[in-house]
């Protein structure tokens, strides 16, 4: 595995695991907060903006669903 690919699965943990931070959190305040604090050690060339609009459409998608 190269360079990428492993870049490729420390996204997708990061994600995973922001997934599931949206579903154990009261406030969608409180999921953008932890996702960004894991997202310094995990993926800090992630843009914030991004991760901030991609929790907004995960909170909104989980919360339609419960």
């Amino acid at each position: 595995m190269g360079m990428s690919g492993w870049i490729m699965d420390v996204e997708e943990a990061y994600w995973d695991q922001v997934a599931r931070i949206v579903e154990d959190s009261e406030h969608i305040s409180e999921a953008e907060d932890r996702a960004l604090s894991l997202s310094e050690p995990m993926v800090p060339h992630i843009d914030i903006d991004d991760i901030r609009e991609s929790v907004t459409m995960l909170w909104n998608e989980y919360w339609s669903n419960v």
